[in-house]
């Protein structure tokens, strides 16, 4: 008699240690699932088109001097369907470059914006960072930070 309440305590036991361990492994997947989903989101939805558009105004030969109100706007338009996935970074340049855009420069589409670079180089820092974490080609070179 005495095997047998021995036995079942112990299975008891190990049932009870196996339940924890499997609900406390489920758990972390299932965050680790959540968090590639929003990376995924991010990537998607917000740096690629952004970067798209950035790339765009990219002259072959010469490179980037910046951004033109009419891409500006496009990619504020990006910004604004995506809004609860922008990092802060990228809120608060995107309102920079908007307050660069007052009255005085709105009627002129040839000024160009960003010429700093700043935005420029938070997408692509993002973008490349993004991939890195899904597991997507990136470069190494941009996740560097200037």
């Amino acid at each position: 008699m005495k095997e047998v309440i021995i036995a079942l305590v112990s299975s008891s036991i190990t049932i009870i240690i196996t339940s924890f361990f499997n609900y406390h492994f489920q758990l972390m997947k299932e965050i680790r699932n959540e968090a590639v989903k929003y990376k995924t989101e991010i990537l998607k939805n917000v740096y690629t088109p952004v970067l798209k558009l950035l790339v765009a105004a990219t002259v072959p030969g010469d490179g980037y001097d910046g951004i033109t109100k009419e891409s500006f706007f496009e990619i504020e338009d990006v910004i604004k369907r995506n809004y609860e996935l922008v990092d802060p970074d990228l809120d608060s340049i995107i309102w920079a470059i908007k307050k660069d855009i007052r009255w005085e420069h709105y009627e002129d589409s040839l000024t160009l914006f960003d010429k700093n670079k700043r935005l420029l180089r938070h997408v692509e820092l993002n973008f490349n960072f993004y991939r890195k974490q899904l597991g997507l080609p990136f470069d190494k070179n941009k996740l560097k930070k200037s």
